[in-house]
């Protein structure tokens, strides 16, 4: 390869390089910002639940029940009406259960688990809502800097692994189209 060449190469991965660290350190950094947004979404879908349910349980000892004799009489009515939302209000009931064990989870977790207590309590909707109103910030606590830290290490890793996957995959490639070098014998007779 030719001077021009290498020198070309070179300044394209120096340049792809910086460009996957700054990514990774940016993309991770928000990881916090983020999980803070999630976490209030989160709480607010809680607060909604945990009102409407209020609604019934108000209405059950309107009627001098309990929550549960209410939702009973719903069931056993006899009206499919009558019967779907008294199924609500117990599909209600699990919700907010869920989203009680979800929110304690993520609020107690340590700084260092945060991402993975995260990955195993998440909630899709609550993820797409938050994406839809996120606003990325500029992290200047300890856990932005840890987060983006391992972003430029997740990003290095990631940027290399490629490097080496197109370095085999152009090997692949170009193998048939190389000729193989003949052997060389050198004239030198033994005296």
């Amino acid at each position: 390869m030719g001077k021009p060449q290498g020198l070309l190469f070179r300044m394209l991965n120096g340049l792809l390089d910086r460009a996957f660290a700054v990514l990774g350190v940016v993309g991770f950094a928000q990881f916090p910002q983020f999980f803070a947004q999630y976490l209030q979404r989160l709480g607010g879908h809680l607060a909604e639940a945990q009102f409407l349910l209020l609604n019934y349980e108000l209405t059950a000892e309107y009627f001098n029940m309990t929550l549960e004799e209410y939702i009973a009489t719903h069931l056993q009515s006899g009206n499919e009406i009558f019967a779907s939302s008294g199924q609500l209000i117990v599909e209600l009931i699990d919700r907010i259960k869920a989203l009680e064990n979800s929110f304690l989870a993520l609020n107690n977790a340590p700084l260092y688990a945060r991402w993975w207590v995260f990955l195993k309590e998440y909630d899709l909707a609550i993820i797409k809502e938050t994406l839809t109103v996120f606003k990325p910030g500029i992290p200047t606590t300890i856990e932005g800097l840890i987060y983006g830290a391992c972003g430029l290490v997740v990003a290095w890793a990631v940027y290399n692994l490629l490097k080496v996957l197109l370095k085999f995959l152009a090997k692949i490639v170009t193998k048939p189209f190389s000729r193989r070098r003949r052997p060389s014998f050198s004239a030198h007779r033994p005296s």
